[in-house]
């Protein structure tokens, strides 16, 4: 679609026949060859163009991985594992098995992949995980919230101003994220407590390394 003034053909002109990434002539053939891979296995193309996001960014993170099919599964494993999925009681064996993998393989690709990310591992009530990508809408608003927060904190302190315990300070931030916002089913209420103060705690490490410099 386009409008009257043909930026609608500008934009596509722009990712027509690019690499607009940067990447390699192996690289690109690497992400390719792992969509073909999706197609065969049936996954379905939002699903498929999100795992195959997630692998670009490790490529251009770690470089191109040494069991592409393993890494393929585990990008895909990562995609269809975001907290809106829940309940997602698929286990990796399970998951593995559809696509004709080693269970050791998909384990530890997902970490290596999720780990080198930055992903946010949250867990149900039977343990089963579900992970939070930095750069999707729920993590970058999660980090965002977080970190005003903290800078706030700092700043309230600076002045002599009374700030919450926190407890309070995490609790309130759940009330926002999880009760109003609704940025991740309830069920995960919880895990959010403990997500919320790790992410407060490394925030707070970044100020303490920013005075020491």
């Amino acid at each position: 679609m386009r409008n009257d003034k043909g930026e609608g053909v500008v934009f596509y002109n722009y990712f027509s026949g690019r690499d607009v990434f940067a990447l390699s002539e192996e690289e690109v053939e690497l992400i390719k060859d792992a969509y073909k891979f999706f197609v065969k296995n049936d996954v379905e193309e939002a699903l498929s163009v999100y795992a195959v996001t997630i692998l670009k960014r490790y490529v251009e993170a770690a470089g191109l991985p040494k069991e592409r099919e393993a890494a393929y599964t585990a990008s895909i494993y990562l995609a269809s594992r975001h907290p809106f999925s829940f309940p997602n009681h698929v286990s990796k064996g399970e998951f593995a098995e559809r696509f004709r993998l080693k269970a050791s393989s998909l384990e530890w690709y997902a970490e290596t992949i999720s780990e080198r990310l930055g992903f946010i591992k949250i867990y149900d009530y039977n343990r089963f995980p579900y992970y939070i990508d930095p750069e999707s809408v729920i993590g970058t608003v999660l980090c965002s919230v977080v970190k005003s927060t903290v800078e706030e904190i700092g700043v309230r302190t600076m002045l002599g101003i009374e700030v919450m315990n926190e407890d309070e300070v995490v609790e309130g931030l759940v009330e926002r994220l999880v009760d109003r916002l609704k940025i991740v089913p309830p069920i995960f209420r919880r895990e959010m407590h403990r997500v919320i103060r790790e992410l407060m705690y490394r925030e707070i490490e970044k100020l303490r390394e920013r005075r020491s410099v």
